[in-house]
Parts: structure tokens; C-alpha cells; sequence
């Protein structure tokens, strides 16, 4: 028969000072890190141990079960997984919105729209000049605006395609970073799944390097789009378009090697699989389409202009005649956008002015202007896209469609901005840690402590008592 002990008082006291005590500790704990990035609130469990006596028909008779006290069974977190997974969500397509709008800035910054030295002003500058010239072929003041504004625009076509083509390497850098933080955060969480796993093989919970944990999925979030499967021992799988990133306790890492167009472009590989990496979204997935769309094709097309000036404005000026009567001469040098350039001969100092063909033949010398009004002409013609754009329409429509883009991007980014802080606010009021609340508990425990202690107080009083006073007769 268990019969109770006369000290049964004093262990109920002892489990309240030790429960009220590990309360305070917990408390001290959230205030602590209030202002810690990725914290979660967390919150002592307190029930009631073992009461006494278990049915039995041994049992000692009593009026009923007596309590025997109480205890903290674990420290658990405070967390809302779906607010989590909605914030890692909406983090991947900001951060993709972020990059793309941050590249963009950068793209129009070089095309520098809307301002009176950029492309656009050039070209329209140079046209001008030539109508001028057109009006007066003898005029050489005109003809001399004409080279001028000839060799502005030619340096401001080269220097936009050349700063363009440098920006796609700065983006490749920029990928390049971004692809070794992900292995670094890869590497981080590989090592928080075994010590997170070891601590909950031991049934506690590692509520500290989980908050950790997450604090880094988030981050990794921001770069890349992930799916995420946790298993029974509290250890986070990560993969990215079906391929782990991260598996149990192994980081699987992202290489970078050289693509096949041999201008010094990364292409990323998974390193034990040998397949190329798949991105659905992230920071990375939008500088990833910057240096492999967004600028070559805006390369490309500034390519198309120039090639067209160039080779439109050559046919026609080698049929004609400068004022020295020379004929057979390009106005433009160069291929295409990168470089394109003044030919020489109209560059040079004493004779390149007489150069410029104006005259259609000999006869209509020095006032002929059949050629350079055909040049003009070409302004007007729809020579590009198809020949569904002029000149103008075609880099017109170049760079307002860079401007739409940067507009678009910055728009969805300031959406998702709001959408995370509305998401960050909810999670807060869930897992983040008020300090009044925090004060609260600690003056409740406090009471508590000091209760249970008051408790022992008045037991050993008891105890005294018997032990020491009463007498045997």
C-alpha cells in the first residue's frame, strides 16, 4: 500500500519554485531578445504531475487524488508556418521585382532618359544638322555642325553599347555572388538540421536554431524560389525546381562554369548531378534574365539601328559629290553600334568639310543637294522593325520600352513591399515579443515563486513542530 510521505508538502512546494522559476528564466529569455532579428516569442508549458494515488486495489484510502504539484514539460516557440511560407513566397517574387528593378534603374541611367545628352537628342541633332546642310550645301558652318553633331552622336551610340555590354558583366558578378551566398546559407542550414535533429532525438525542442533556421530560409528565399518538406526529426529538405539543395543534413552545392558563347558569362550547374540549375523566381532568376535578355536584346537592337544608318547613309553618300568633287566615300565608318564612327576622310581637318557628298553629280556643283536630300529622306523612311518603324520610331520605341520596364518592375516591387510588411505585422503580433506582456508574466511568476516558497515556509514550520517539540511521554 504507498502511503504518503509526511515531506509530501515540501516536494509540492519545491516543483513550484523550480516550474515558476524556469517561467522566469523563459521570460527573461523573450525580453532578452526582443529586438533579435527572426526571434520567436516562446512560452513555458506548466502542467500538473502525477496525482496521487494511481487506482489501485492497494490503494490507500483517501477522499479522493491529491495533487502532487506542478512542472514545465517544455519550452515551445511560438510560430505560424503558414504566415512563414506565405512570407517566403511573397519574399521570392520581391526579391526577383528588386533585382530586376535595381538592373533596370542602371540600364536607364546609361541611356540617361529623359535629359538633353542621351541617344535620342543626338540622333534628332544630327538629322537636323543634315536638313541644314541640305538647305545650304555651300555653307560650311553647316557642313561643320553636321561633323560635329555626327561625331556627338557616333560617341554616345558606342559609349551606351559599350557601358551596356560592361553592365552585363557587373551582372554576371553580381550572379556570381549571389550563387555562392546560396551555398553558404546551404552549408548553414545543413549544419542546423543535425544539431536540430540531435536535440529532438532527445525529445527537446531547439527552439533557438530553428528561429535561426528560419531566419535563413527567408534570406534564401529572397534569391531563389525553394519548396520546402520538414521531416520527423525536425530537419528542413530545400530544393530548388525539384533537386535538393539541401538533404537532411548535406548541402548539395550550385557550381558556376563558363557558357558556350565564350564571353565569360556564367551558367550554373548542380556539382553532383552535372544538370543545369532551373530558377522559377528570386533576386537571382532576375538578374539572370537582365544579362541574358534584357541587355543583349537592347544590344541587339542598337546593333540594328546603327548597321541601318550606317549602311543607308554609305549607299547614298559614295553616288555623290563633296565640294572638291571627290565621290566614292563613306560619311560612317564601322559595322554596327560598337564601332561606329566619322569616316576619316570627313574627320580630316583641311578637306574632310568639302568631303561631305552633297551634289548627285558634277554638273550641279557647288549648289547640288540631290544627295544629301535623299540621306535626309531616309529619316522618314521605314527601314526597321519590319519596315513598320522609322529611325526615330524604332530607338524611340527602344528606350521608352526600357522606361516601361524599369516603371513596371518598380511598381510590383512597391506592391510586394506592402504586401510583406502587412505579412511581417501579422507574424509579429503571432511570434514577436511584447515587453508589456513579457513584464506581466514576469510579476506573475514572481508572485508565483514567491508563493511556493512561502509554501516550504510554512511546511518546515510544520515539520518543526513534530519534529522538535512534540515530546515522548
Amino acid at each position: 500500500m504507498t502511503v504518503r510521505s509526511t515531506f509530501f508538502g515540501l516536494e509540492i512546494g519545491r516543483l513550484g519554485l523550480q516550474a515558476h522559476q524556469k517561467q522566469l528564466e523563459v521570460t527573461s529569455h523573450n525580453m532578452a531578445n526582443a529586438s533579435t532579428p527572426g526571434y520567436s516569442r516562446q512560452r513555458g508549458e506548466m502542467t500538473t504531475t502525477q496525482p496521487f494515488t494511481y487506482p489501485a486495489f492497494n490503494r490507500v484510502q483517501t477522499a479522493g487524488q491529491v495533487g502532487t504539484g506542478v512542472e514545465v514539460t517544455a519550452v515551445m516557440r511560438v510560430r505560424d508556418e503558414l504566415i512563414d511560407d506565405q512570407i517566403h513566397r511573397e519574399t521570392t517574387i520581391s526579391g526577383y521585382w528588386e533585382s530586376r528593378m535595381t538592373m533596370l534603374d542602371e540600364m536607364e541611367l546609361i541611356v540617361n532618359e529623359p535629359s538633353d545628352s542621351n541617344i535620342r537628342t543626338a540622333i534628332d541633332n544630327f538629322w537636323v544638322a543634315l536638313q541644314n546642310v541640305a538647305d545650304d550645301p555651300t555653307s560650311i558652318p553647316s557642313r561643320s555642325v553636321l561633323r560635329q553633331n555626327t561625331l556627338t552622336m557616333t560617341e554616345i551610340i558606342r559609349q551606351d553599347y559599350q557601358r551596356m555590354d560592361a553592365l552585363r558583366s557587373v551582372a554576371n558578378e553580381r550572379i556570381k555572388e549571389q550563387v555562392n551566398h546560396i551555398n553558404t546559407i546551404a552549408g548553414k542550414i545543413a549544419l542546423l538540421n543535425d544539431q536540430i535533429s540531435k536535440v529532438t532525438v532527445m525529445n527537446d525542442h531547439a527552439n533557438d536554431l530553428m528561429d535561426r533556421r528560419d531566419l535563413l530560409i527567408e534570406e534564401l528565399s529572397g534569391i531563389v524560389q525553394t519548396s520546402k518538406t520538414t521531416d520527423q526529426f525536425n530537419r528542413v529538405n530545400i530544393s530548388i525546381y525539384g533537386i535538393a539543395l539541401v538533404q537532411d543534413i548535406t548541402a548539395n552545392e550550385i557550381v558556376m562554369e563558363p557558357n558556350h558563347s565564350d564571353d565569360g558569362m556564367v551558367q550554373l550547374k548542380w556539382a553532383r548531378l552535372g544538370k543545369d540549375v532551373e530558377l522559377l523566381g528570386g533576386s537571382l532568376k532576375g538578374l539572370m534574365e537582365i544579362r541574358d535578355r534584357d541587355i543583349p536584346e537592347f544590344l541587339d537592337k542598337l546593333n540594328v539601328f546603327s548597321e541601318t544608318l550606317i549602311t543607308k547613309v554609305n549607299e547614298l553618300h559614295k553616288s555623290g559629290y563633296g565640294l572638291d568633287e571627290t565621290t566614292n566615300l563613306n560619311f560612317f565608318s564601322g559595322t554596327n553600334a560598337e564601332d561606329i564612327d566619322l569616316a576619316e576622310a570627313i574627320k580630316d581637318v583641311d578637306n574632310g568639310l568639302n568631303r561631305i557628298a552633297a551634289s548627285g553629280s558634277l554638273l550641279g556643283l557647288p549648289g547640288n543637294n540631290d544627295i544629301i536630300k535623299g540621306i535626309c529622306e531616309i529619316k522618314h523612311d521605314r527601314v526597321l522593325s519590319n519596315g513598320r518603324a522609322t529611325m526615330g520610331e524604332f530607338i524611340g520605341a527602344l528606350v521608352g520600352d526600357l522606361g516601361e520596364k524599369g516603371s513596371a518592375a518598380k511598381l510590383k516591387f512597391d506592391g510586394q513591399t506592402k504586401l510583406i510588411s502587412s505579412l511581417d505585422e501579422r507574424r509579429e503580433s503571432v511570434c514577436g515579443v511584447s515587453l508589456d506582456e513579457e513584464m506581466t508574466n514576469m510579476v506573475k511568476f514572481q508572485h508565483g515563486y514567491n508563493a511556493a516558497a512561502r509554501i516550504i515556509s510554512t511546511m518546515d514550520a510544520m515539520l518543526d513542530v513534530i519534529v522538535n517539540r512534540l515530546k515522548v511521554i
